[in-house]
């Protein structure tokens, strides 16, 4: 090969060197830019009609429950926790019998405190004279006509103090009675809406938007100690859904 033929071959591998260096030089800075963002044309404002619906539902309530207490004084710690033990066994063995679950019994509180008595003489600390044992069991009745026997099994045990009693719905039940209350809810709130529609003059077109809470409370029950079995009522429970639907319209 000549030497200008060298020269030249070597002149076009040069350029072609410099050419894919450019190249990609382009295309890494390429890689960098920015996007362009390009403003999409703005869809008109939608025109809605809200209303708000309410639905409730009353049921008779099938579980109930109540608190009850043994509390035991007593010259010292250890007899006053040993006599509550065994006082609490013989409730909660009295309740087993009857047929309420292990389950459905639960220790919602146990304490054992001093007892002090002020002194007659002034200036003297109070004198410590015994100690005082709670154990406090929650039950749940699954049968909510048997309550008031059961409280009545637990006090004739040796409970010697009741709390309130309660009565609720089972997780069947309530969700029975969220379903209902729900299907009142919208008619409530679809018939609002037309009611209002038709006096605007405009058509409904559909839901557009939906959002909804809940009320329910289980029933409280008052009840006194008595010889004979507690006339328990358990009444009517309800289950409220208040809804807000906002509504299309043309």
């Amino acid at each position: 090969m000549s030497e200008t033929r060298e020269k030249r071959l070597y002149g076009l591998v040069l350029i072609l060197v410099v050419a894919v260096a450019l190249m990609g030089g382009f295309a890494l800075y390429a890689s960098y830019m920015k996007p362009q963002l390009f403003a999409s044309p703005s869809s008109p404002e939608q025109k809605t009609i809200s209303v708000s619906g309410t639905g409730t539902v009353s049921m008779s309530p099938d579980i109930g429950w109540f608190t009850a207490s043994v509390v035991i004084q007593a010259a010292t710690a250890a007899l006053a926790e040993g006599q509550n033990n065994d006082a609490m066994s013989k409730v909660v063995s009295a309740l087993k019998n009857a047929g309420i679950a292990e389950k459905d019994m639960q220790t919602i509180e146990f304490s054992l405190n001093p007892i002090y008595q002020d002194s007659k003489e002034p200036g003297k600390p109070p004198t410590l004279v015994g100690y005082s044992a709670r154990h406090t069991i929650q039950v749940t009745v699954n049968d909510v006509t048997t309550v008031g026997k059961m409280i009545d099994l637990a006090i004739s045990n040796g409970a010697n103090e009741l709390g309130g009693i309660y009565f609720g719905l089972s997780a069947a039940k309530l969700q029975q009675a969220r379903s209902e209350a729900i299907s009142l809810a919208v008619k409530d709130a679809d018939s609002e809406a037309r009611t209002i529609a038709n006096a605007m003059g405009v058509t409904l077109v559909a839901p557009v938007s939906v959002s909804f809470g809940y009320y329910y409370a289980p029933a409280p029950s008052n009840f006194r100690a008595a010889a004979e079995q507690a006339p328990v009522m358990p009444g009517q429970l309800q289950y409220t859904v208040n809804i807000q639907i906002a509504y299309a319209f043309s």
